[in-house]
């Protein structure tokens, strides 16, 4: 074994306790916000959100992440169970290839100089396909500390200078504008009624309505001009063949034109998990500023 100089030595005991103190930070916060109650549901129950106090130690843990070595990052990562679903993996039950709705986004190949928010970024799957792209600053948002770390040392290995920060729509407490906000699969969970189509359609969900608008306006004012926001909404049918006859995936198009965007296109659907087709539509949408 080659023995270490003094310096090295020093070095090896300062990413040490960089790492200890980063951990500690992690089961601190974890443990203080259960006690704490510091952490709600979303309003369609599915997701613990972390209250401000669990986000302030979050975005402090994810600050320690490049001081973990890296076989320790590389072991986290394969430990864990995914929301996305990367190239190398099967789909089982999950949504389906991450890259097929990255193609359905109809995203350039060139994002050289733009600028790029993911919310409900999960394992960072579209950051890192934007990073790859040229795209800078890429910013990635979720409530998941786990997530954020899985992607942060992800980015890490594959050497993508990509920012990660633990937050929740819509205060994400960031400041200025992008040229693409990337919303895939979010909003819905900002409602206490899951089924998207009826909250358009319904007068009886007026109350709903109006907090997606909010959300719109929020997406709208995170957008540059000339910038482009890309939503996935998942659109849920408990009687499909009868539901979908009802069902009009323009109206979400007039709702972001009246948010403020110039113009919005609906792009269909992605080539999602075929079992879950049966009472589920995955919608693209891309809404321009002007």
């Amino acid at each position: 074994r080659r023995v270490l100089a003094p310096q090295e030595c020093s070095t090896v005991r300062h990413t040490a306790s960089r790492f200890h103190v980063g951990a500690q930070l992690v089961l601190f916060q974890c443990g203080f916000c259960r006690t704490a109650n510091l952490m709600r549901y979303s309003r369609s129950g599915e997701y613990k959100l972390p209250g401000r106090l669990y986000r302030l130690a979050g975005n402090l843990a994810l600050r320690m992440v490049p001081w973990v070595p890296s076989r320790v990052r590389d072991r986290f990562v394969r430990s864990r169970s995914y929301y996305q679903v990367f190239g190398d993996t099967e789909v089982g039950d999950h949504q389906g290839l991450s890259i097929m709705k990255w193609e359905a986004m109809q995203m350039p190949s060139d994002l050289k100089g733009k600028s790029v928010i993911d919310i409900g970024c999960a394992e960072g799957f579209f950051c890192q396909e934007c990073g790859k792209r040229g795209a800078g600053p890429v910013l990635g948002v979720d409530s998941s500390l786990g997530r954020l770390i899985c992607a942060s040392a992800i980015a890490l290995k594959e050497g993508l200078n990509i920012r990660y920060r633990m937050g929740v729509f819509p205060d994400v407490e960031v400041r200025g504008t992008f040229d693409y906000v990337l919303c895939l699969s979010v909003l819905h969970h900002s409602l206490s009624k899951k089924d998207f189509w009826k909250v358009l359609l319904m007068e009886e969900f007026t109350n709903e309505l109006a907090i997606l608008r909010r959300q719109l306006k929020r997406l709208r004012s995170l957008t540059a001009d000339k910038g482009k926001c890309i939503l996935e909404i998942p659109y849920e049918y408990d009687d499909p063949g009868v539901e979908r006859k009802a069902v009009d995936f323009k109206i979400l198009t007039a709702e972001l034109n009246t948010a403020g965007f110039a113009s919005s296109r609906c792009l269909g659907a992605w080539d999602y998990n075929p079992e879950h087709r049966v009472f589920k539509d995955r919608i693209i949408y891309v809404a321009e500023a002007g």
